[in-house]
C-alpha cells in the first residue's frame, strides 16, 4: 500500500478537480466536499475491503467520488471524470488526444498503450485511453 498521508514534496504539483466552486481533492474528508457538491445522482455503498465501514461512490454528471472509512469519517479515495462536460484543472477531457494530455501535463512518469500517468507523493492522476483518445480521468 502506498502512504497517502505523506505531504507532497516542496515544488510539487498536487492534483485535484473542481467542481462549481468547490476543490476536490484525494485524501481529504468527504462530509464537507459531498455537502458543498449537493444533491448526488446516485450512490453505491459497499463493505471496505481495505478497512472497517463502508466504502461509498457519490456519482455527479461527468464525475464519480469514491470514499473510504478512516476512523469515524471518510476520505476521498479516488475521483474519475467519465465524460466531456468535466476537465481537469488544467483544461482536459474525456475526448481530449494523448498528445494534447502531454503537451499539458509533460512526460507522464508511466506509459502504456492504454493510460498515461503523472505521479506525485500520495497520489496519482492517470488518463485511461482507447485508440490514443482519453476516456476516462482518475485522481487516486
Amino acid at each position: 500500500c502506498k502512504d497517502n498521508n505523506t505531504p507532497p514534496e516542496e515544488g510539487k504539483k498536487v492534483y485535484t478537480f473542481t467542481s462549481g466552486s468547490t476543490k476536490i481533492a484525494v485524501n481529504a474528508e468527504a462530509a464537507p466536499i459531498v455537502a458543498a457538491l449537493g444533491q448526488w445522482r446516485d450512490y453505491a455503498e459497499s463493505p471496505s475491503c481495505a478497512t472497517t465501514g463502508l466504502d461509498k461512490i457519490y456519482i455527479y454528471p461527468g464525475f464519480e467520488i469514491y470514499t473510504t472509512p478512516e476512523g469515524d469519517r471518510d476520505l476521498i479515495s479516488m475521483i474519475r471524470l467519465y465524460d466531456d462536460t468535466v476537465a481537469t484543472e488544467e483544461g482536459i477531457r474525456v475526448g481530449a488526444t494523448k498528445e494534447a494530455v502531454i503537451e499539458v501535463y509533460g512526460t507522464p512518469d508511466q506509459t502504456y498503450d492504454t493510460n498515461i500517468t503523472y505521479e506525485v507523493v500520495g497520489m496519482y492522476l492517470q488518463f485511461s485511453l482507447k485508440d490514443g483518445i482519453v476516456t476516462s480521468i482518475q485522481y487516486a
